[in-house]
């Protein structure tokens, strides 16, 4: 389907997406393998376990180890080891600043829509100076229900009152293009992400793009036309 229609508010996933953390999790990760005796993995590898929330990050490495019965250990060593990762270890990927600015000035509402636990989020925004662009910040544990839900998208939506459709949703996982899918929200797929795959850019029912870079967004915020081919 084609057709980008200019957003009244954005929404945006986080790790991937905005900030290049994958870094941090890996080090997090690699020092909770460490505490239960299993093998350092390597970076490529830790991007692929990325994108579902810190539970379904444990999950999936320790699927990895067929260890998955050492869950809770785990998962709560994890996250100890995640929450003593310094913030401004995270980077802004580019293009991503002058976009959000963009936005602002055109006064176009914006929303950070992301599985991870919400009380790691702020720390990073707060480092990288873009906390104010935000009206609204979900986590994955914000509300019952997490993406590819498509409640989390609906939540903000019907907060800046706003119809999905009126929206986009900016994201670099399957998790984000469905989420957007079932929203009927406009889906744009970041192709740096960490989760990018066929299936993320190809929603059946909603108006997609792919970019390289988010500031090549900027002209269909500028142009004057409702929708975009």
């Amino acid at each position: 389907m084609s057709g980008l229609p200019k957003p009244k508010l954005v929404i945006f996933d986080l790790d991937g997406t905005l900030v290049d953390s994958a870094a941090d999790i890996a080090l997090a990760a690699n020092r909770t393998f460490a505490g239960l005796e299993l093998p350092e993995q390597s970076l490529p590898q830790i991007k692929q376990w990325i994108g579902g929330g810190a539970q379904i990050f444990v999950e999936k490495a320790l699927s990895f180890f067929n260890q998955s019965e050492r869950f809770a250990p785990a998962y709560e060593l994890f996250m100890e080891h995640y929450r003593a990762v310094p913030a401004d270890s995270s980077n802004i990927f580019d293009g991503v600043e002058s976009f959000l600015e963009h936005l602002y000035q055109q006064q176009i509402a914006m929303a950070v829509v992301s599985n991870k636990p919400h009380e790691l989020i702020p720390p990073i925004l707060q480092h990288l100076q873009i906390e104010h662009y935000f009206d609204r910040v979900l986590g994955g544990d914000s509300l019952t229900l997490k993406k590819p839900e498509p409640e989390p998208l609906l939540h903000v939506c019907r907060h800046h009152q706003v119809d999905p459709a009126e929206c986009w949703m900016v994201g670099d996982s399957s998790k984000d293009a469905d989420a957007a899918e079932r929203a009927k929200m406009p889906f744009i797929g970041v192709s740096y992400g960490y989760a990018m795959t066929d299936i993320d850019i190809r929603p059946q029912q909603v108006p997609h793009k792919v970019v390289d870079n988010l500031s090549q967004l900027i002209p269909l915020i500028n142009a004057e036309q409702e929708v975009y081919a």
